[in-house]
């Protein structure tokens, strides 16, 4: 997954290494000292479980196409697969920055897998779901990324948020459309120390 430039002097006071996995794509890691480990993330190879996505009024994030959104379910209709989430746990090494457990949403449906990402449509900043053609990556060479975020638990609750690791202030919130019935996953900038009740959600069993 990394591969370090053989290349450089011996003397060199740094070492950079690559990231060529599908999701970075080929992007620079320098790393202060080569004893040290990168600022990246690492899967946990024993640590993804499945769960539904819920907010009130009995609503789960559901993946219909590349959108998300939150639907009314039935006990029945909970059994779909576009509404059972794979949350895959990663390793952070930049614990400076640790927030929560960094992981990467996925949903597998009998004809394609997504995960969810980032996403940027003109000035207006939210997340879609992106086809997975490959497994998740084993290591992601970067401290920020459009897959990665940090699933935070509400103290003294079971419930919890997801903040992006791409853009540090915001979190995945729900948010009414033009149609009543429609809402939304967005992302919203929430200020520090703030708990927007629109990005609190429940993880319930499948």
């Amino acid at each position: 997954m990394f591969k370090a430039l053989s290349e450089m002097s011996p003397s060199a006071p740094c070492v950079f290494v690559f990231s060529s996995c599908y999701l970075c794509g080929l992007i620079p890691c320098k790393v202060e000292h080569d004893d040290l480990e990168s600022d990246d993330f690492q899967k946990e190879t024993r640590k993804c479980f499945q769960k539904m996505i819920q907010i009130k009024n009995n609503r789960f994030l559901v993946v219909d196409e590349d959108v998300l959104k939150f639907k009314e379910r039935n006990k029945e209709q909970c059994k779909a697969d576009d509404c059972r989430f794979n949350i895959q746990q990663y390793k952070n090494n930049d614990i400076s920055k640790a927030s929560g457990i960094a992981v990467i949403l996925s949903v597998t449906s009998p004809c394609k897998q997504t995960y969810m990402v980032c996403c940027k449509n003109g000035d207006q900043k939210g997340v879609s779901a992106k086809p997975l053609e490959q497994p998740l990556p084993d290591q992601i060479g970067c401290s920020k990324h459009e897959a990665v975020f940090f699933m935070e638990v509400i103290p003294g609750t079971s419930q919890y948020r997801f903040k992006s690791s791409l853009r540090t202030s915001s979190y995945l919130s729900f948010e009414a459309g033009p149609d009543a019935e429609l809402i939304k996953l967005v992302l919203r900038e929430v200020p520090q120390d703030v708990v927007d009740e629109n990005t609190i959600m429940r993880l319930q069993p499948c």
